[in-house]
C-alpha cells in the first residue's frame, strides 16, 4: 500500500544569518536578527512502491510502450474560488495520451484519497468552505506510481449558517 500526501506548511519558516555568517532557516528566529519570512511550495509526498516480483525468465520481453506526456488538474483551476453552497466540486484531470488498461487515476482532497478509477473527472459532495489541495496519482496494474499532477488549491464559498 502507498502512503500519499500532500503537505501545506503551517507554520511560518524564516530565513537569517548567524553570528558565524551561516544561513540558517528554521520556525523560531532570535529576536536581535533580520529574520525573513520563507516562501514554501506545497509539497507532495510519496512513499516508494514495494519491490516489484522478479520477472520470469519465460517471460516475452515488454513492447515499448509510449509514455504520458500530459498530466495535470485542468478544474477547478488554480486559486479558483468555486460558489457551491451544496458543497459539490468536479475536478477534472487531462491526460496524454489515453488512459492504457490496467492503468488507473486515484485523486486526493487535502491529502486524502477521494477517488479513483479509470475516470478522469470526479464529482466532490459535501466539500466544506475554505481553502483546499487537490492532486491526482497515475499508477499502473502493479499500483505503482507513474506521476503525480502538481497539487491546485482553490477556494470552495458556500452560504454561512449564521447568516
Amino acid at each position: 500500500m502507498f502512503g500519499l500526501m500532500s503537505v501545506s506548511v503551517q507554520a511560518e519558516i524564516y530565513r537569517w544569518v548567524d553570528a558565524a555568517g551561516n544561513t540558517v532557516y528554521g520556525d523560531n528566529p532570535p529576536k536581535q536578527s533580520a529574520a525573513k519570512p520563507v516562501d514554501l511550495p506545497m509539497l507532495t509526498v510519496a512513499d516508494s512502491p514495494a519491490p516489484a516480483p522478479a520477472a520470469k525468465l519465460d517471460a516475452a520481453p515488454a513492447a515499448e510502450e509510449e509514455a504520458y506526456t500530459d498530466f495535470a488538474i485542468t478544474s477547478p483551476s488554480a486559486d479558483e474560488a468555486i460558489r457551491a453552497n451544496e458543497g459539490n466540486v468536479t475536478v477534472s484531470v487531462s491526460l496524454k495520451p489515453a488512459l492504457k488498461p490496467g492503468d488507473s487515476v486515484a485523486l486526493y482532497l487535502d491529502s486524502k484519497q477521494v477517488g479513483s478509477g479509470a475516470s478522469l473527472s470526479f464529482a466532490l459532495t459535501e466539500v466544506e468552505r475554505g481553502e483546499h489541495s487537490v492532486f491526482a496519482v497515475l499508477s499502473n496494474a502493479e499500483g505503482d506510481i507513474i506521476q503525480n499532477t502538481e497539487p491546485v488549491t482553490f477556494s470552495v464559498l458556500r452560504h454561512s449558517a449564521l447568516q
